[in-house]
Parts: C-alpha cells; sequence; structure tokens
C-alpha cells in the first residue's frame, strides 16, 4: 500500500471544531463561484482538484488555509490544463501587486 496522502487524516486526533462564524472575504467569494464555473463549463473535475491537492507538499498543506489551498489546486489545474498561461498569470500578478489595486482584503 502506497504512503498514507496529506489529506488522509481519517481517525486521527484533530481537536476541537471551530463554531465560529466566518464572513468569507471577497476573493474566497470569488475563488469559489470561479471554480464552480469551471466545474459547470466541465472544464474540471473534482478528482482532478482531488489530485492536485493531495500532490501537494505536505508543508504546504499543512501551514496553508482550506481558502489558500483551494486557490492554489484551481491554479494548478488551469495552468495544467493550458486554461490560463502560466507565464501570463505570472505577469498580471506583478502588474497588480506593481500597481497596489489589490484592494481586496
Amino acid at each position: 500500500m502506497a504512503d498514507k496522502l496529506i489529506t488522509d487524516i481519517g481517525g486521527e486526533a484533530a481537536g476541537d471544531v471551530p463554531r465560529d462564524d466566518y464572513n468569507m472575504l471577497f476573493w474566497e467569494k470569488q475563488m469559489i463561484a470561479t471554480f464552480n464555473l469551471l466545474q459547470t463549463k466541465q472544464h474540471v473535475v473534482t478528482d482532478e482538484y482531488r489530485r492536485i491537492v493531495e500532490e501537494m507538499p505536505a508543508d504546504y498543506y499543512k501551514n496553508s488555509t482550506f481558502y489558500g489551498r483551494r486557490l492554489e489546486g484551481i491554479v494548478a489545474l488551469v495552468i495544467e490544463k493550458a486554461i490560463i498561461d502560466r507565464e501570463a498569470l505570472e505577469e498580471r500578478t506583478k502588474a497588480i501587486l506593481e500597481a497596489g489595486t489589490r484592494d481586496h482584503v
């Protein structure tokens, strides 16, 4: 049998489940909507997304947030499937950060 995946936490002590209300940030809502659209248009499927997340380095997975992992998974999938170009994404991200137009905190 293969080594245990980082996402396989069944039977492990996980501590208390947080019961606090969480107000999603704008980018989190937008990212979920984008993922849902990609699935609706059949550009990505859940099994592909699961594979991408399970391939994440253990340290990244453990230290990331739910939405951070989800975003990284979506980005990896759309690059892998050539829906977007990695270089174009990097250029656009750099331009946004340099211009200081990232205002959805």
